[in-house]
């Protein structure tokens, strides 16, 4: 007896379904892994600022002063004597926005001492590889940094902007200054907040 075979192979449209159906799973696990690789970056970023609140705590426990001659313990505003010209502390941008003083140097008081000295300084209080982002930007400080009633930055919503004190990180688009403005950061910043 003649055994008949009948060898069929896949139709073009079967295979261009299954190109498809590939192609779809492949771009899903792509965008995925893009979420999750910013969510990691942004886990690493607030851990790295809570290092600096540490720096600042013994900074502050030392000299009585927070980076930059700063009142200990509250947003400029609330505090004795205002805002201080230079209370931002901050490296630039990626769009070489910057701060006119930055964490590493002798002024922020983290890690040496500046010409006008911090009284009973004893540090240096924070290593130097935590001073850049995940995203290869220096960390800020401000004691004036602008929040609405959600705590988020002003950036992404003015409503009931008030100022606190934070460490921060530009984020995700490195972009921190959007005007001339020194301070006026975006929605997208990573802040710990430290002082209301």
């Amino acid at each position: 007896m003649k055994k008949i075979c009948n060898n069929k192979g896949f139709t073009l449209v079967e295979l261009l379904t299954v190109i498809a159906i590939i192609g779809l799973l492949s771009t899903l696990t792509v965008v995925s892994m893009s979420v999750a690789k910013t969510r990691a970056r942004v886990s690493v970023a607030l851990h790295d600022e809570d290092q600096i609140l540490k720096a600042i705590t013994f900074l502050q426990n030392d000299t009585a002063q927070w980076p930059g001659h700063q009142a200990v313990g509250l947003p400029c505003d609330k505090a004795p004597g205002g805002c201080l010209a230079d209370n931002e502390i901050c490296g630039p941008d990626k769009n070489a926005s910057a701060c006119v003083n930055r964490l590493s140097d002798g002024y922020a008081g983290l890690l040496a001492n500046h010409a006008t000295p911090y009284p009973n300084w004893s540090g240096p209080y924070l290593k130097v590889n935590i001073l850049q982002d995940p995203w290869g930007n220096e960390y800020f400080f401000d004691t004036d940094y602008c929040v609405n009633l959600d705590d988020k930055p002003c950036g992404c919503d003015n409503t009931g902007p008030h100022a606190v004190a934070v460490i921060g990180s530009y984020g995700p688009n490195e972009q921190g200054v959007l005007t001339e403005v020194v301070g006026a950061y975006d929605c997208d910043d990573v802040i710990l907040i430290i002082a209301k």
